[in-house]
């Protein structure tokens, strides 16, 4: 065992070494000021005292508390064998130079680990590293508790000059520094998480009560038709007519709910990216004419023409992407059932396949001349079941005639956006205002 010489005055290290300390010591709070890692600000107070102290080699040792163990931080020129070696080590005062300082929180010195009994169990190792001293010094916390060690190691026997403790005095402090920075950091970070997780949790809860709350809603109505249509026929001596007419309300309540919770299953699985899809190539243009024949009926309802504009997409393969062709036409269905009912009576609906477009992904529009999304609706448009604030100038007469505009947008719009992600591609809002709305959807090319 070696004992530290006194300390001398700060006079001691030479003016070159001042110089030197300063700019070494700027760099190093310059790397601390702007958050850089713990591993990267140690190495840069490690490498900068070797530089100061040849043949030296240096480490850091980060003490866990609660564990009564150290783990490396930092030792850029230390064999990483040895490195692994000490890692994880219990502290002790039997335990080398750098547990024996962690546990009674004192610098110790082994000038030759051969002949030092605290050196015992780790001796091999140094000596297999080619490490012949250690100079271990606690590197004090906030507590003037340890949190961690300050080694510097040479290849033969040695014990520090005072200039080498003058020098190991300031970057263990600039070390004490860092640890204590980095924690602070690591510690603002943790509860920025989670209280970030907290929110995050109370808004995903609030989140899924309002979306039961409106599925419940939307449902009552379908399913109130069927309990009353199911006792007028239970009740009543029903002509043949009407009682196909009360059947037929029947089938399309129930398949109204079924659509709903097909949607509602769709929008759970797509958040849990478990949605199975088969992609290859589609032709927009014919998934499109598809659809028109689909709802055709619903368009002469409201006497909107439909028309489809394909470009240049009649030479063959200019409009096929790659998407799973049951879901594109759900995604396609959507938008065009959207269109025809939030247009005006008697107006028009285009879909228009821009297949001249050097984009690696096909752009399709789908256009209505509508009133347009509500202003406030605009940023929550793929949000399920989002609804408008209030419009006090809005009567029934006017929603009437602007296409009966409902209160919520459904779930339509918010599945139809993520089944095009879940396909690689995007949906947006491109245009919407008094003249009508435009829908973008851009979808992988298949050729490309």
């Amino acid at each position: 065992m070696t004992a530290l010489e006194p300390r001398r005055p700060h006079a001691e290290l030479r003016p070159e070494d001042v110089r030197e300390l300063m700019g070494r010591q700027t760099e190093v709070l310059e790397l601390i000021a702007r958050a850089a890692p713990l591993r990267e600000v140690l190495t840069g107070i490690l490498t900068s005292l070797e530089d100061l102290m040849p043949g030296a080699r240096c480490s850091v040792l980060l003490l866990d508390r609660a564990h009564g163990t150290l783990h490396h931080g930092a030792a850029p020129s230390l064999p990483p064998a040895y490195v692994a070696a000490i890692d994880g080590m219990a502290i002790g005062e039997g335990a080398g130079s750098c547990g024996t300082a962690a546990a009674t929180n004192a610098p110790v010195v082994a000038a030759d680990v051969l002949t030092d009994v605290r050196w015992t169990g780790y001796r091999d190792a140094a000596t297999g590293a080619g490490l012949r001293s250690c100079w271990s010094t606690p590197i004090d916390g906030d507590d003037g508790r340890p949190v961690g060690t300050f080694a510097v190691y040479h290849r033969r026997p040695h014990a520090p000059s005072s200039r080498e403790q003058l020098l190991v005095d300031r970057f263990t402090h600039l070390a004490s520094i860092a640890i204590g920075h980095a924690r602070l950091l690591e510690d603002g970070r943790a509860r920025l998480e989670a209280e970030t997780a907290r929110r995050t949790a109370e808004e995903l809860s609030h989140a899924k009560s309002e979306l039961l709350a409106a599925v419940g809603h939307e449902a009552r109505t379908p399913i109130q038709a069927i309990v009353g249509f199911a006792e007028l026929l239970g009740t009543m001596d029903l002509d043949d007519a009407r009682r196909r007419e009360a059947l037929g309300h029947i089938a399309a309540a129930a398949g109204h709910v079924m659509d709903l919770l097909s949607d509602v299953l769709d929008m759970s699985r797509l958040e849990a990216n478990a949605l199975p899809l088969a992609l290859e190539p589609v032709h927009v243009g014919d998934a499109v004419a598809e659809v028109f024949g689909l709802l055709s009926a619903r368009a002469e309802g409201r006497q909107v023409t439909l028309v489809l504009e394909r470009g240049s997409a009649d030479r063959a393969g200019d409009d096929a992407v790659l998407a799973d062709r049951r879901r594109l036409r759900q995604v396609l269905l959507n938008l065009v059932t959207n269109a025809i009912r939030h247009g005006h009576v008697g107006g028009r609906v285009e879909v228009r396949v821009c297949a001249d477009a050097d984009d690696e992904r096909l752009p399709v529009l789908v256009e209505d001349d509508g009133p347009g999304i509500p202003p406030d609706l605009l940023d929550r448009v793929f949000t399920p079941f989002a609804r408008r604030a209030d419009d006090p100038a809005r009567t029934p007469t006017v929603a009437a005639d602007e296409g009966a505009q409902e209160e919520s947008i459904g779930l339509g719009l918010g599945l139809a956006h993520g089944l095009v992600g879940a396909m690689g591609g995007e949906l947006e809002v491109a245009r919407s205002g008094p003249t009508g709305t435009t829908m973008r959807l851009r979808l992988p090319r298949a050729d490309r």
